[in-house]
């Protein structure tokens, strides 16, 4: 285990063992669908009235809290600005949200082996309330607001990888021959869609199957995705 596993494993461990719900979020979100990406940012939302205990209990054991680091922010936007940074030793640190501004609640989450360390059970979203909450962020912010960024990032890769069941690109052997028909992608398509609807959407999700039905069948159309 590098120093970096080790560090993010003692933060996610010390706030298990005391007792705060820990919901992944971000890049551990896309990693667990099959998305490649490289574990770079650490975020984690915990219930609004537990905020303030959560980051007292990273604090302790030498995670102290750090301010916003401006290069990030310029992506990241108000992202950085809503959650309380915690270094942990140098390395990658933690980004703690409240549950509400990630647009989750307990209830929308399930339990699994956290990514860092494989004896804890920490909560991830459920796929579609996720999917909902991610449509949401996007609806409720106008074009141009970097907000959107991360979120249409977050989607993208969601629909690629847990939705459309995308293959990681294969660099070891030259990439991949993407040959694949509009037909045949519209009907890969439909076929998700249908898996899709069986799944739990949450008393409000349903609402939005037919924005989601319009983002997978085509993509760009997230970019004009906005009631505001």
């Amino acid at each position: 285990m590098s120093s970096k596993e080790y560090s993010n494993s003692q933060a996610a461990k010390g706030l298990v063992e005391r007792n705060i719900p820990v919901v992944e979020y971000g890049e551990q979100i896309q990693w667990r669908y099959g998305d490649p990406v490289v574990l770079l940012r650490v975020e984690w939302a915990v219930p609004d009235e537990l905020l303030s205990l959560a980051s007292e209990i990273l604090s302790n054991p030498g995670f102290p809290c750090v301010p916003v680091s401006t290069g990030a922010t310029a992506w990241y936007g108000a992202w950085d600005r809503a959650c309380i940074i915690h270094d942990l030793g140098g390395e990658c640190p933690v980004y703690l949200y409240a549950l509400p501004f990630v647009g989750l609640e307990l209830q929308d989450t399930s339990k699994v082996t956290s990514t860092f360390n494989r004896t804890l059970e920490i909560l991830t979203p459920k796929p579609n309330r996720y999917m909902v909450s991610l449509l949401c962020h996007l609806l409720n912010h106008p074009l141009g607001d970097s907000f959107r960024y991360r979120v249409t990032d977050d989607l993208m890769s969601f629909i690629c990888f847990y939705i459309l069941r995308q293959k990681p690109l294969d660099t070891k052997h030259g990439g991949c021959e993407d040959d694949e028909s509009e037909e045949d992608y519209q009907n890969r398509v439909g076929e998700a869609l249908k898996e899709t609807k069986t799944r739990d959407w949450g008393p409000c999700g349903m609402d939005y199957l037919s924005t989601s039905e319009t983002v997978l069948r085509d993509c760009r159309s997230v970019d004009q995705l906005t009631r505001c």
